[in-house]
């Protein structure tokens, strides 16, 4: 048989096969597993596993859920239906949106922020994680505010006293090696019922929390702080730096911040004890190199972590992980902040000042009401306003530029109204 007389017979046996091959790419069909395989997939069971998942990690929609931490609520669930392991990128990157685009749950699944909305002239910073909640959020308060009552704002001055200072802001500092917790802390109100000053890294702490760290949490004069980190080597070792320079920085010349006081710290976990009190999903993992001199791993726990198993704080469903945190703090925070008492004493002599200004306002704001309410609209407001802002371009947006406006016209007022009444004055 002659080489093209082969070539054509290959080609004849497989046309099916490379057309099927070219629709999958395409899109257009089913992947070929299904033409000669009962493999099952992912896809097949999603529908099946991930409501309870969700309801589950959630607390039956109590909080809302990372997606590592619906990963780890769902991920046994798949390998019992398929056999495999169901890999997180492909589980959030693909699975999942698959899932929520077809199905279309109102489902509140969180995703780690990556960079800032900034809203401009808005009187104060106004400053917005890109992240899932927190634009969900922002939207929500922007679409309130498209039909604003001019006259519902609140002319009092704060009651709040104006610092934000460890030890009269928060009693301690909460530290969590990884984002994503945010959301449901915030739920939770974590940080104001224990009044304490949360932070939060991707990994290793950089150089700015270390120094945060050293100037805020020192033995003699600083608050608390209390870490929370994964049950692994990589955690423990997270929390020994965020307060430690390492052996191997100071024998190589690695180190990046030298600090100039002791830390007065406490590791809250995870640790083992914890992992068995809530019985946490462990996950295989390749143990390398040892544990550092000063690790404050038990060595009951090195030997656990060097078995080859570490768990993550996302094992925690997120009921799981307020129900940890608080038992925690509450240990350590039993009572609610309060300062010494030359703070208090400035801060009651301020909440005087600030009554009695507030009462002022209230009973002045009624009036200055009525009297906007019966002002007349100057007809040539528009041509005004774009003239002072051509004029001089930075006197600010045009809200500020209109209250510069209103305020001349009410002190141009006062003024006839004082003309008015001097003797010989035309009334």
């Amino acid at each position: 048989m002659k080489g093209m007389d082969i070539a054509n017979a290959v080609k004849g046996a497989t046309a099916k096969w490379a057309k099927m091959r070219k629709a999958e790419y395409r899109g257009s069909r089913r992947p070929r597993g299904y033409v000669y395989s009962e493999r099952v997939y992912f896809s097949d069971v999603a529908a099946d596993i991930l409501p309870d998942a969700y309801a589950h990690a959630s607390g039956n929609r109590r909080y809302s859920v990372s997606k590592r931490q619906l990963h780890y609520a769902c991920r046994d669930a798949f390998h019992k239906r398929t056999g495999r392991t169901l890999e997180y990128p492909y589980f959030a990157n693909t699975l999942l949106v698959q899932y929520m685009n077809r199905h279309g749950p109102d489902w509140h699944i969180t995703a780690d922020p990556r960079g800032t909305l900034e809203v401009p002239n808005a009187g104060h910073k106004v400053s917005v994680p890109c992240g899932t909640i927190e634009i969900r959020r922002h939207l929500a308060r922007a679409r309130a505010g498209k039909s604003v009552d001019p006259f519902d704002f609140d002319p009092r001055v704060d009651v709040e006293w104006p610092s934000i200072a460890a030890g009269q802001r928060y009693q301690a500092v909460l530290y969590i090696e990884k984002e994503g917790f945010g959301p449901i802390m915030e739920e939770a109100r974590i940080a104001d019922r224990f009044d304490v000053a949360v932070v939060s890294n991707k990994g290793q702490s950089n150089v700015a929390t270390r120094q945060f760290v050293d100037e805020v949490c020192k033995v003699n004069g600083g608050v608390p702080l209390f870490v929370v980190h994964d049950f692994d080597k990589a955690g423990f070792e997270i929390a020994q730096r965020l307060t430690q320079v390492s052996d191997w920085a100071i024998e190589y010349d690695r180190i990046t911040y030298d600090f100039n006081n002791e830390i007065n710290v406490t590791d809250l976990g995870l640790r083992l004890g914890d992992v068995e009190q809530y019985d946490l999903a462990t996950e295989a993992c390749d143990f390398k190199g040892g544990f550092a001199a000063d690790s404050i791993a038990t060595e009951e726990e090195r030997e656990f972590l060097r078995g080859g198993e570490r768990v993550e704080l996302n094992a925690f469903t997120s009921p799981q992980f307020v129900e940890w945190i608080e038992a925690k703090l509450a240990e350590h925070l039993p009572k609610r902040l309060i300062p010494d008492d030359d703070v208090l004493t400035n801060a009651y002599r301020r909440a005087m000042a600030v009554a009695e200004v507030n009462l002022a306002i209230e009973q002045a704001k009624d009036a200055a009401v009525e009297n906007a309410k019966a002002a007349e609209i100057p007809s040539n407001l528009r041509r005004k306003i774009a003239a002072e802002m051509e004029a001089a371009p930075d006197s600010g947006a045009w809200d500020r530029v209109l209250y510069d406006l209103a305020r001349e016209h009410i002190e141009d007022g006062d003024e006839d109204e004082d003309e008015s009444a001097e003797p010989g004055g035309e009334a």
